[in-house]
């Protein structure tokens, strides 16, 4: 066999899985452009059938499957969405194959589109569960607000971005803390900060809650009780351990209604403050 024989036979060996492919690939383009038509619309229909067909098979050869997928959903809008993201064009493709329409409120808008590029999937399902109150709160305070606001009613997703307007949710600190409760706990969990913001701006309070925050949730543990025994036991444990009876019993008696008295003053305050933090009301 000649030499220039073998290369034609080799070739035609080669080119044959490629030309089945092609095969294969042209005919899901075809039946996503078909199905985009019988779907109707102006845009579609002004594209022709061979237009939406050469542009699917483009998007297609680029992003693979999920194209013809996103096509389908979105109709014809895919292309210019996708060619607008630029860099995260596959992240506004991937957007579309799974929302459809619903997804351009971010596919369609970069600040948007680089937030779920860099958070993900949580950070998708904020935006597209909280609207406008999510991207703020998510370029301010990042992963943990995607995974607190994907576990929240619009409601207390409302009452979040509050907190946060405000300054309150600064003012609690340990941020990152709070929203990987409200992560896990969902409502009930925001619910219960809502509630008590005013008593949780105290340090002892936060740290009681973060430590084991179920039962404050449940509502088996009062946060002011808990703080208050925190913080007023075991000083007068360590006053008792430590005392000289002999002299300072007079002293201790004297401390010990000092004790009493900051333990009363204590709870007056926190429940004051959680008094006070329950009485903004959300729109």
């Amino acid at each position: 066999m000649s030499r220039s024989l073998m290369i034609i036979v080799f070739s035609l060996g080669w080119l044959a899985p490629v030309a089945a492919w092609a095969g294969v690939a042209s005919k899901a383009v075809q039946e996503a452009a078909e199905f985009v038509l019988r779907k109707g619309g102006q845009e579609a229909a002004e594209m022709g059938l061979e237009t939406l067909a050469r542009k699917i098979e483009t998007l297609s050869l680029k992003y693979g499957d999920e194209a013809l997928l996103a096509v389908k959903k979105a109709g014809p809008k895919t292309f210019r969405v996708v060619d607008e993201a630029g860099e995260n064009g596959l992240v506004a493709l991937k957007l579309l194959a799974r929302h459809g329409d619903d997804a351009l409120s971010i596919a369609g808008k970069p600040a948007r589109l680089a937030l779920c590029a860099r958070y993900g999937d949580d950070a998708a399902a904020a935006l597209l569960k909280h609207g406008e109150i999510a991207a703020p709160l998510i370029e301010s305070l990042g992963k943990p607000a995607t995974t607190a606001l994907a576990a929240l009613s619009t409601r207390n997703g409302r009452r979040l971005a509050i907190l946060a307007d405000e300054g309150a949710l600064q003012q609690i600190g340990r941020s990152d803390e709070l929203l990987a409760v409200v992560g896990k706990f969902g409502d009930r969990a925001m619910d219960f900060i809502w509630r008590n913001k005013g008593a949780l701006a105290t340090g002892a309070a936060l740290t009681a809650f973060l430590a084991n925050p179920q039962p404050f949730i449940d509502g088996t543990l009062d946060l002011t009780k808990a703080v208050s025994e925190k913080v007023i036991q075991p000083v007068a444990t360590q006053i008792a351990k430590n005392a000289d009876w002999t002299f300072v019993l007079p002293v201790f008696v004297a401390a010990g209604a000092a004790i009493i008295a900051l333990k009363i003053w204590l709870r007056h305050r926190l429940t004051a403050l959680a008094a006070r933090g329950a009485t903004h009301s959300v729109p």
